[in-house]
């Protein structure tokens, strides 16, 4: 059995155990790009040997770079993870797709046979989208994941990289997506921090954080920021979570006034992203009944 085939096999494994947790949340459309890309890298290569035909080979060519095309997509997708436009995003995710490989397209209708040229502003916006999109990842706990997944995409796109950039190695789909694999391996043994002793808004801070990355963090925070000046709130949050204006630590009875804007404000953006469930998991029993009145 084709290499590919079966390192895809074990990353849909892999997938399927984190569907559970995220299949109510709005990571199920990147998690079904993730998929989709994963199945058509490893099926496009598996096309190779099936024709010896010169004439075909340009049609595999274009399949090849469009499947490895997509691995920008997840992350794109992930950009637009918020209730209620997260669907409508969708289509300017499949619109970023089809720029991409219009190379494909140019050779397979206009001059078959000859190969795409992906060169140019392409191959540069193309090395953008990998920085990114592993920095993503690197700002949230799992940034050894996140390294990995640069390197995934940098190695299954190295063909449409600029010349500099390019590797010399005739296996760089198979270790692309062994690293893919590796990435999500780190994600399910990496122990989670014990935050029994934190405050209840800030579990569910750094949980979200850790689940959709360092870009919705950033523009997580910098909304509750600028709230908190415009209404003059004694609140602010950091990277590490809620604390009073003038940055010291918040007291362990928090005034009503600021539960108010807790409930009303953060929790309400939270619930953009994941399910009511998944917040009063990391809530107290009094909290959650209080989101409930």
């Amino acid at each position: 059995m084709d290499l590919g085939i079966i390192l895809a096999g074990i990353a849909t494994m892999l997938l399927g155990v984190a569907f559970g947790k995220i299949k109510t949340t709005t990571l199920l459309a990147p998690w079904c790009w993730l998929l989709a890309t994963i199945w058509s890298i490893a099926i496009s290569h598996a096309m190779m040997p099936a024709s010896d035909a010169a004439g075909d080979q340009h049609w595999i060519d274009a399949l090849q770079f469009s499947a490895h095309a997509m691995v920008f997509c997840p992350f794109m997708s992930l950009l637009g993870a918020r209730r209620p436009q997260n669907k409508m995003w969708e289509f300017i995710v499949f619109s970023l797709w089809l720029v991409l490989i219009l190379p494909a397209l140019e050779t397979v209708l206009l001059n078959p046979g000859q190969l795409a040229d992906t060169q140019g502003l392409r191959a540069w916006f193309m090395l953008i989208l990998i920085a990114v999109s592993a920095l993503n990842v690197i700002l949230s706990r799992f940034w050894i994941s996140g390294i990995f997944i640069g390197v995934s995409q940098y190695l299954l796109v190295n063909p449409n990289l600029p010349h500099w950039a390019r590797l010399d190695y005739s296996h760089t789909v198979e270790l692309g997506l062994g690293f893919a694999i590796a990435s999500f391996l780190i994600v399910f043994i990496l122990p989670k921090p014990d935050r029994a002793h934190l405050r209840e808004e800030d579990r569910v801070w750094l949980d979200y954080r850790d689940m959709f990355g360092g870009m919705w963090a950033l523009r997580i925070k910098e909304r509750i920021n600028s709230s908190a000046t415009m209404y003059r709130w004694d609140l602010r949050l950091t990277w590490d979570g809620f604390v009073t204006a003038d940055g010291s630590a918040l007291p362990d009875e928090l005034p009503e006034k600021t539960q108010k804007v807790l409930h009303n404000h953060f929790y309400s953006l939270m619930r953009k992203f994941v399910p009511r469930v998944w917040i009063d998991k990391r809530l107290g029993r009094e909290t959650a009944r209080q989101l409930d009145n």
